[in-house]
């Protein structure tokens, strides 16, 4: 059982961190190219979430210690007995013996899952109040427009109307809430907003110790703010006197809070299914969940079931699609990509809400935006990071990132409770990288500026601005102190004087348009995510009183609450839908969105239906289902058809046509030359559109009537797959009053039948792949390379030449395999690394000749990456992780221990081998060489030490 300790996963990503690590594995590795996560994905060891076929009057618990009958030794961490909605278990196994197979193999098991750590929710930016702790909450006055995303969304009209979401009962499954907050009520329970709810975890777990459960969600560690965040979208109503005059979306609704995050780290999946449960059970209307962890497959993710019988039950589902956008397309977090869930993606506020004043000392004024306004007694001197270098300032020096920026200001600053500095945001280093040369400086002042438009403010994470005071400016006001301070005469000095609390608004030149954060669909099985979008970039709501008591947090946390309240007020007025039908009236009523300074629609794949309209979506009297249309993956899908209903007291007349969105790759560079293929996806829009093709474009309908139309797209011609293109559009349905839109996306081409393995990559990564290859043999050997790897003591031999088999796959695979088989093999490959018809008389490995897969006799498996539904002969023991196009570019064969088919471990012993990639096409189950591409390899002349 070597293996099992000694090899893992090890994703090199530069820079970056991994999206996958198992804690039981370390050595060999993958090779990763592509961008990592913001958040890691993490398997807490040996634990399972395991689903039982149901027995009445038996608890899962009792009924899974009867299957088993002591072959495994294991504690319970969470039982799931209402057979409504999930009926199984979550368990720890103790001895380290059992793995997933041996799960799955038990009578009456349906299905395992390995339990994942949630990271705890953090917004992806945020701006933190500039006040010291306390439970006094200020009173800001000016003329900020604070309410501005309920103006986005025409929450304000309905509020006009006396529309808040009275009667309507939303749980929240989060950090927990300051209920004592006046904004949010100032108690719990019965008669208070904040009326029921859960702690499930206590406020010392950290996801995988045991937690200490109480019934009353109240949290007052600042680090726990994000679900008083969260409550105060959907619930908060500012006192008269206090506060800022913040208005939640449904501020009558019924709000509860289940505790699922204590005062630091994570959760569990089990965990937090066990509070979607508790949600349902306590007979809410609708769950809201601004969490999750990165999946892209669905089949990956025990959220799918709970889920679907949740929403089965009567009960919604609304949660944040991630913050994941700079990782491409089918990025997205579970629960959000479950089908039954509504995922919804972020757009910028239109105002940057909390802006005050400063006068500099040139008889002008500066804004800059903090939650709170800066009160200083005296002028601050602004020392601009990077001065007084005698090199080109770049932004690593105007970021702070270069320890000659801190010794050119020590020279300068002779008063640093009296300075400012001003820094370049940048993601190269963050204030904790510099926070001791300031504090050595006796600096307490930061200012923040940046230089790109369309990128709204990035602010820094709650818990790293510590003893600072830290300020930003707006792109505008960017550009204007950096203008200023270089037309200062030589020794004259620019001053800051904060001495004002008025509040006020300024523009945000990214506003009312996709977070570039946000999260992009679909998920990998291609159903449409996000559904819609809502307003969460830079959004100002309430925040644990001992913290201030306010803060402005961006990310789709706060978009998937403010859906939530805009679902309740919907239901409010119309209490006899189904989910399925309210939720088609908030897609149907969106508005379609242009990209960032461009004239052309996003993507759906960024904004589904488009900005959430909820006065629209009460007003609404046409019906229009399906609510989207998943195309999948062909050049031309199966016909679609569309009902609209007229739900009015009047004829009214329907015009049907068809509108294109932008066209986007996962992997722009596939088509530009580059070498850095898979180094970032790069957001670029295409004016490259379907054609779609009506049964009838124009129909009259009587109230209460409905009709039928029939839609057939023709995809986009598409020479280039390894790219990954997504097409996608709307349906747009108008009458004389009202427009409704229906999102669709698809594939322009059939997965199954493109190539998985990537070959002939000369003309975009710089030599052709796959090959065997190493520090001395790049870019590849023929038909045989010579090399030498540590020895399984771990020793270093002279002459050391590790192998390397690099590839790319670029389709999406659920199981990838890469075995060692004799040189002489009879397999006949899709594609030959080598020339067949030459012949080497080399000796092999002196090793066993196994089974194999599939009819392949081979020694072992180098490695092998999977998820879900995992063809028969396969040891669920021997996966590495899942796999996602483009991800693994290639293995490194460091060590001498490998996998045998039933998943133990073996010494590699000297001798010829040749690689043997397998790649299970999209689709297909796996059981039939035909569902595989394959490419073998040269021979792999390998010494042991």
């Amino acid at each position: 059982m070597r293996f099992k300790g000694t090899l893992s996963s090890v994703l090199l990503f530069g820079l970056l961190n991994p999206v996958v690590s198992n804690p039981q594995l370390s050595g060999n590795g993958f090779v990763e190219s592509r961008p990592s996560s913001t958040q890691n994905v993490t398997y807490i060891p040996n634990t399972y979430i395991v689903e039982l076929e149901h027995t009445p009057s038996t608890k899962a618990a009792s009924l899974f210690s009867q299957r088993l009958g002591g072959r495994v030794k294991y504690h319970v961490r969470k039982e799931f007995n209402n057979a409504k909605f999930f009926y199984g278990l979550s368990l720890t196994v103790t001895d380290g013996t059992s793995q997933k197979s041996d799960l799955l193999e038990i009578s009456g098991v349906k299905n395992v899952w390995p339990v994942r750590l949630v990271p705890r929710p953090e917004a992806f930016v945020a701006a933190m109040p500039n006040l010291p702790s306390n439970n006094i909450l200020p009173h800001i006055k000016g003329n900020s427009d604070v309410n501005r995303p309920l103006k986005m969304a025409g929450v304000d009209k309905l509020h006009e109307k006396g529309i808040k979401g009275k009667g309507v009962k939303i749980g929240i499954i989060d950090t927990g809430v300051d209920y004592l907050h006046p904004s949010l009520g100032g108690g719990f329970g019965p008669g208070y907003k904040i009326s029921f709810g859960y702690d499930l975890v206590g406020d010392d777990y950290t996801g995988t110790n045991t937690p200490v459960p109480d019934d009353d969600p109240l949290v007052t560690c600042a680090i726990g703010g994000h679900g008083t965040h969260v409550a105060g979208i959907i619930g908060m109503t500012d006192a008269q006197n206090q506060g800022f005059g913040l208005v939640g979306v449904a501020p009558e609704a019924t709000i509860g809070m289940y505790r699922v995050f204590g005062c630091s780290e994570n959760s569990g999946d089990d965990v937090i299914m066990a509070a979607m449960q508790q949600a349902a059970e306590d007979g809410v209307d609708l769950i809201t969940m601004s969490l999750g962890s990165l999946s892209y497959w669905e089949q990956a993710s025990p959220y799918v079931s709970l889920a679907e019988s949740i929403v089965e039950s009567g009960v919604a589902i609304i949660a944040a699609l991630g913050n994941d956008g700079d990782l491409g397309p089918y990025a997205v977090s579970a629960p959000g990509l479950a089908p039954e869930v509504l995922a919804v993606g972020s757009v910028e506020n239109e105002v940057y809400p909390t802006v005050y004043k400063a006068q500099n000392n040139i008889g002008g004024s500066l804004e800059y935006i903090s939650v709170f306004p800066f009160i200083a007694d005296k002028p601050l001197t602004v020392f601009q990071a990077g001065s007084g270098l005698d090199f080109p300032v770049t932004e690593l020096q105007a970021g702070g990132c270069d320890t000659r920026v801190w010794t050119a200001a020590q020279k300068a600053i002779t008063d640093g409770a009296n300075t400012a500095v001003l820094i370049y945001l940048t993601k190269s280093c963050s204030l904790s990288a510099y926070s001791p040369e300031l504090s050595a400086l006796n600096v307490t002042t930061v200012i923040y500026y940046t230089d790109d438009p369309d990128i709204p403010v990035l602010l820094p994470e709650p818990d790293t601005v510590g003893q600072f005071t830290v300020l930003f400016l707006s792109y505008e006001q960017s550009q204007q102190i950096v203008s200023e301070i270089e037309k200062l005469a030589t020794g004259k000095e620019y001053t800051l004087l904060f001495n004002s609390s008025t509040i006020q608004d300024s523009l945000n030149s990214a506003g009312h348009a996709i977070d570039y954060f946000s999260s992009i669909g679909p998920t990998v099985e291609m159903t449409l995510k996000p559904q819609l979008s809502s307003p969460g970039g830079n959004i100002l709501s309430t925040y644990p009183r001992s913290a201030g008591g306010y803060a402005v947090l961006s990310g789709t946390s706060m978009a998937a609450p403010f859906t939530a309240g805009v679902y309740a007020l919907v239901k409010s007025q119309r209490p006899d839908l189904s989910i399925a039908e309210t939720i088609s009236f908030l897609q149907s009523t969106a508005t379609p969105m242009k990209a960032l300074d461009m004239d052309i629609v996003s993507s759906v794949t960024q904004q589904g239906s488009g900005l959430i309209n909820a006065y629209a979506a009460v007003a609404a009297d046409s019906q229009i289902s399906p609510s989207q249309l998943s195309l999948l993956d062909s050049p031309k899908p199966a016909k679609q058809t569309i009902t609209i209903k007229n739900t009015s007291k009047k004829l009214k007349t329907y015009s049907i046509s068809h509108s294109g969105a932008s066209y986007i790759r996962t992997f722009n560079n596939f088509t530009a030359g580059s070498d850095q293929v898979f180094v970032k996806f790069t957001n670029v829009h295409e004016a490259k559109y379907a054609t779609a093709k009506f049964s009838k474009s124009k129909l009259s309908l009587q109230p209460g009537k409905s009709a039928k139309i029939e839609v057939q797209f023709t995809a986009p011609d598409e020479p280039q797959p390894y790219s990954e293109p997504i097409y996608s559009g709307h349906i747009r349905i108008a009458t004389d009053s009202s427009s409704y839109v229906v999102p669709y996306l698809g594939v322009p081409y059939s997965r199954s039948d493109t190539e998985y393995i990537a070959r002939n990559t000369t003309a975009w990564v710089g030599n052709d792949r796959p090959y065997v290859g190493s520090d001395s043999t790049s870019p590849g050997v023929v038909n045989i390379g010579n090399y030498s790897i540590l020895g399984s003591d771990g020793s270093v031999p002279d002459d050391i030449n590790v192998p390397i088999v690099n590839f790319i796959i670029v389709q999406p695979s659920n199981l990838i395999r890469l075995e060692i088989v004799p040189v002489n093999t009879t397999f006949v490959p899709t594609y030959y690394g080598f020339d067949p018809s030459v012949k080497f008389d080399v000796a092999d490995v002196d090793l066993p000749l196994q089974e194999g897969f599939l009819g392949v006799p081979n020694y072992g498996i180098m490695a092998q990456w999977g998820i879900g539904h995992i063809p028969p002969g396969i040891s669920v023991a021997s996966l590495l992780g899942w796999p996602y196009p483009n991800t693994v570019t290639g293995f490194i064969l460091l060590y001498p221990f490998l996998m045998h088919e039933n998943g133990t471990g073996f010494d590699l012993t000297s001798g010829a081998f040749r690689p043997l990639l397998r790649v299970l096409r999209y689709g297909a189950n796996g059981t039939s060489a035909d569902d595989y591409e394959s490419w073998l390899g040269p021979i792999m002349n390998v010494k042991t030490s």
